[in-house]
């Protein structure tokens, strides 16, 4: 088929699954997961890092949900540091009422919806009582 303008795979792919395999003739060199879905390894790394809601204070563990912590429109990867566990409620919180959560695993900020954050030095939001 030959060269695609990366803004064509865009708009073909929206929420489709796809791969990149780099190849040179028979031997593979590289996989790129393009698809919005976590991959196998991603998903065993998320549950090597804790089946838990990441949402401080909450830490809930049936029922989870993975999540992109970005919109994944935004950049169009699904990339481990950028996924959470989060439950249900806090899902419907975070996708609907603008809630927000940030910082890297170990360390998220649970953000309510209208706060600004101004870099390293923001204030972290409360942890979630029950």
């Amino acid at each position: 088929m030959g060269p695609v303008p990366v803004a064509t795979a865009r708009s073909l792919m929206a929420d489709a699954f796809g791969a990149a395999v780099v190849t040179n003739g028979v031997d593979v060199f590289s996989v790129a997961h393009l698809g919005r879905s976590v991959s196998t390894h991603q998903r065993s790394a998320l549950e090597a890092r804790g089946y838990r809601c990441e949402v401080p204070g909450c830490g809930a563990t049936r029922g989870l949900e993975i999540d992109h912590i970005h919109d994944w429109h935004s950049s169009f990867r699904t990339e481990l540091a950028r996924l959470c566990w989060l439950c249900r409620r806090h899902h419907l919180d975070k996708a609907h009422r603008g809630w927000r959560l940030t910082g890297p695993p170990g360390d998220r900020r649970w953000i309510p919806p209208g706060t600004e954050l101004a870099g390293p030095s923001a204030p972290r939001a409360q942890p979630v009582a029950g």
